[in-house]
């Protein structure tokens, strides 16, 4: 009978140890969409031809974000999408785009 409430912690580890090996991969997608959108805002201010692959990229995520109702996420890719095209226009504001990729890696 002692045996009974050991198996039955056993099992709820078990359980609580393969959700959470589920949720790593969720985290890690999150993370190198991160990255990735930080790799192309990177890539635009070294060169400006880069710049409209990069737009094209983050408005995608701007529309999944909106799709997924991530408002406070899709509003700083908007701003982010705002900043890369005013870096076109050779108006640099780099210190305003790493601003918005801090608060990007946080609401999104």
């Amino acid at each position: 009978m002692t045996g009974y409430p050991f198996d039955k912690i056993k099992i709820k580890l078990f359980v609580f140890i393969y959700l959470l090996s589920l949720l790593n991969p969720v985290m890690a997608y999150e993370s190198r969409e991160y990255l990735l959108i930080d790799m192309l805002v990177r890539s635009c201010y070294k060169d400006m031809k880069n710049c409209i692959p990069a737009l094209f990229k983050i408005n995608n995520y701007q529309k999944k974000a909106a799709r997924n109702k991530k408002f406070s996420c899709q509003t700083r890719l908007l701003g982010l999408e705002a900043n890369l095209i005013m870096a076109t226009n050779f108006n640099l504001k780099r210190k305003d785009a790493k601003s918005i990729l801090d608060s990007i890696k946080k609401y999104c």
